[in-house]
């Protein structure tokens, strides 16, 4: 009997520091309905082993199972927190941001790594004890986020991210009826799955999560999700004195102005796939811009006049306008939306890529360079080359022709 007392406390104390010290990171918990990628492998194999080659698949990584997850290579004595206190990895590409327990919940440590740089930069110093990790950001680092458990169904965006939940789906066979296909939606609501994670904004219900809880694949965003549109007073800081954004979470509205105009969206399948399917190997940012732009990547240089070295497309098309200027910062497709559009031409060629019928309008405007104009955007030549003046810089603005 005191055999068993002993036992029945054991598993008592087993049972109730699990709860208290992983409450928030709990597996086969979350919303209801998640099957997880490991039951997806089972019929999509080679789409599965190319998901899990990419950025999406490593958002979120567990540096306990995963020591090697960690990329942060130097804990000398000017870092507040040792190797050790990371539980947690979020993100592996430009930057690595770490989760630490503390009293039961999960938090930003104070310190990220810059991968590109190799070197530590402050990140919330002096409030990251007053932001919860599961309230600002499981949402979208996870999938199948509970509010109410504050758990998920599984770690970083995975399958069910885009398709919705699966369960139906398994157990239909593979039923094809029975899962979210982003290419079978129409465009805006295609647009709205990534746009839930890819813009700022509230949830509508309790004003409490910068992410639309509950919504899922195939919903109307706007049921979910608010104070993502246009500035309110409080906001004007995110936009510049035209009420263009600068703040960089504010791409639904660049999907709005630009693309709604053409027939295309969002298409994170096509950024992936069969892209990454040989080797783990990060994309640079062009190569990236070269997913959709075909045309013109295989002519970098030609196109830019300058080596994908000296500067890559991001830099002349889209200058940096957060994190303080610097190379690892989120870009967005930044432009002057007040201007009425330039014709193709200014640009391009007549005969552009060689079609006779004209391009989907990219509405994205070159402003010229002026000294004496109060500009509201940096402008990307005069970043680099600021020993040139203003007539130097436009004729090299109009010199550069599209490849033919």
């Amino acid at each position: 009997m005191v055999l068993n007392r002993k036992v029945l406390l054991s598993l008592f104390f087993i049972l109730f520091f699990s709860q208290y010290f992983f409450p928030v990171f709990s597996m086969a918990a979350g919303m209801e309905g998640y099957v997880t990628s490991t039951e997806c492998r089972k019929c999509h194999e080679e789409i599965y082993n190319q998901w899990k080659k990419t950025p999406h698949a490593r958002m979120l990584r567990n540096a306990l199972k995963d020591p090697g997850a960690i990329e942060a290579t130097n804990f000398g004595p000017d870092i507040p927190f040792k190797k050790s206190d990371i539980y947690f990895t979020i993100g592996s590409h430009w930057i690595q941001k770490y989760l630490t327990l503390l009293g039961g919940q999960f938090y930003v440590l104070p310190k990220y790594w810059n991968i590109a740089e190799a070197k530590w930069e402050p990140y919330s110093i002096w409030n990251w004890k007053q932001n919860p990790y599961p309230i600002t950001c499981n949402g979208c680092h996870a999938v199948g986020f509970d509010q109410q458990t504050r758990s998920y169904a599984e770690e970083s965006i995975a399958c069910e991210a885009c398709h919705g939940p699966g369960d139906k789906h398994v157990e239909a066979g593979g039923d094809p009826a029975l899962i979210v296909n982003p290419a079978k939606l129409d465009k805006e609501r295609r647009d709205m799955i990534c746009e839930a994670c890819h813009t700022d904004g509230k949830d509508k219900k309790t004003q409490k999560f910068p992410f639309p809880v509950g919504f899922k694949p195939g919903d109307d965003l706007t049921d979910y999700y608010t104070d993502f549109f246009m500035p309110k007073p409080k906001s004007k800081g995110w936009y510049w004195g035209d009420m263009s954004y600068k703040e960089r979470h504010r791409m639904f509205m660049y999907w709005q102005t630009k693309f709604y105009a053409t027939d295309r969206a969002c298409d994170v399948c096509g950024f992936d796939r069969g892209i990454t399917v040989t080797e783990h190997r990060m994309m640079s940012r062009s190569e990236y811009c070269g997913t959709c732009h075909r045309k013109i990547y295989p002519a970098y240089e030609k196109h830019s006049m300058h080596t994908e070295a000296q500067a890559e497309c991001v830099d002349c098309h889209v200058p940096t306008v957060t994190d303080g200027g610097k190379r690892y910062s989120i870009h967005d497709h930044k432009f002057d939306f007040s201007r009425p559009p330039m014709p193709c031409i200014e640009c391009h060629d007549s005969d552009m890529n060689g079609q006779e019928a004209p391009a989907d309008s990219h509405n994205f405007n070159i402003n010229e360079v002026s000294i004496k104009e109060n500009l509201t955007v940096p402008q990307a030549c005069a970043r680099c080359h600021g020993d040139k003046d203003e007539a130097w810089i436009n004729a090299g603005i109009k010199s550069i022709k599209a490849p033919k």
